[in-house]
């Protein structure tokens, strides 16, 4: 990766850096599934609206997906300087595949299922996938297309820092609304390219080797304060005001990855590094895991506790996925998740 020191470059540091990264995703994974068990149990009436739901939701989804766009910046500047053909071919295979394999899927089975379902689905839904994402698989779409557009920049010799800027711009004209026409994804880059752009800044940058250096006590004051934040901001209401948004974002950007060092440094809670290692895997098949225990409890059972269902939802959200990874891996579905 092109302007790191030699000092980032060593096996020690960059056996640190992987670790934490995979703690932070870890983190916002389990928001992730937390966050869709909760607003699916809300949809499907078994948990009703309340003051605090709505707080920890707009809590989570203040800064869970900033935080996975941030973390996939960090390491772009050494993927982008391959030839661009094998770069797009690469993040076809790790991204593209595993959003059309899985978007297919899960429509189908919510077709199938649409009376069970929160959300009404048609086959027609199958050939939008194209151009338009479904569910939670926006994210990897969207993904797919900030990272080829960074590559294209990358190749024109443009800097991450100035990707950044041109990124922020762009961000800008959302708070100005601008339209964009009517491709929705669109709207999505504008609205997340500058995390993933603040990522490739702090990647390539002497910071990302300094950041595992922190004291435990800066660590643990900038998770507190981090979270604290995002907390008096949906407190406040801050989160509908445009300009803000970002801002209470990066804070919980900082807050997780210090949390994610922090927990790196002590070895602490080592199952969340798995969750982070399998993020994708979890990511694509975390809601029709969940979605399937919370009709099966709900239909054949009668079972409607809230607490309850929030509880093994999340819980199935996470390892359901992982079994199925695992199973996969040892036959010849191997390719259900990647095509790598």
């Amino acid at each position: 990766m092109a302007n790191i020191s030699r000092e980032t470059q060593t096996p020690l540091a960059t056996k640190q850096r992987v670790q934490w990264v995979d703690y932070a995703k870890g983190i916002g994974i389990f928001l992730v599934v937390f966050g869709h068990t909760l607003r699916g149990l809300v949809n499907s009436s078994i948990l009703e609206t309340s003051i605090i739901v709505v707080s920890i939701d707009q809590w989570i989804y203040s800064f869970h997906m900033p935080l996975f766009f941030y973390l996939s910046g960090l390491f772009i500047e050494r993927s982008a300087s391959k030839p661009l053909r094998e770069f797009v071919v690469s993040k076809l295979k790790v991204i593209a595949y595993p959003y059309f394999v899985w978007s297919v899927l899960q429509t189908v089975l919510q077709a199938i299922a649409s009376s069970y379902t929160n959300s009404s689905v048609s086959w027609s839904n199958l050939w939008r996938i194209i151009y338009q994402p479904v569910m939670q698989y926006w994210f990897l779409y969207t993904l797919f297309v900030i990272m080829v557009v960074y590559a294209i920049v990358h190749k024109l010799n443009v800097s991450s820092r100035v990707f950044l800027i041109l990124a922020f711009l762009f961000y800008l004209t959302q708070i100005a609304d601008v339209g964009l026409g009517s491709w929705r994804v669109l709207y999505s880059v504008r609205r997340y390219a500058i995390y993933l752009a603040l990522g490739a800044v702090v990647g390539s940058s002497r910071f990302m080797s300094q950041l595992s250096q922190w004291k435990t006590q800066t660590l643990l004051m900038v998770t507190i304060g981090g979270f604290s934040t995002v907390g008096l901001a949906v407190g406040f209401n801050l989160i509908a005001v445009k300009l803000l948004t970002s801002i209470v974002a990066i804070f919980g950007i900082a807050a997780s990855v210090a949390l994610a060092i922090f927990l790196d440094r002590f070895n602490r809670i080592d199952v969340v590094k798995q969750w982070g290692s399998l993020s994708l895997e979890i990511f694509v098949a975390h809601t029709i895991a969940s979605a399937s225990l919370r009709i099966f409890l709900q239909y054949v059972f009668g079972f409607t506790n809230p607490i309850a269902h929030l509880i093994l939802g999340t819980a199935i959200g996470i390892y359901a996925p992982i079994a199925l990874y695992r199973i996969c891996q040892r036959s010849r579905l191997r390719y259900m998740f990647r095509l790598v």
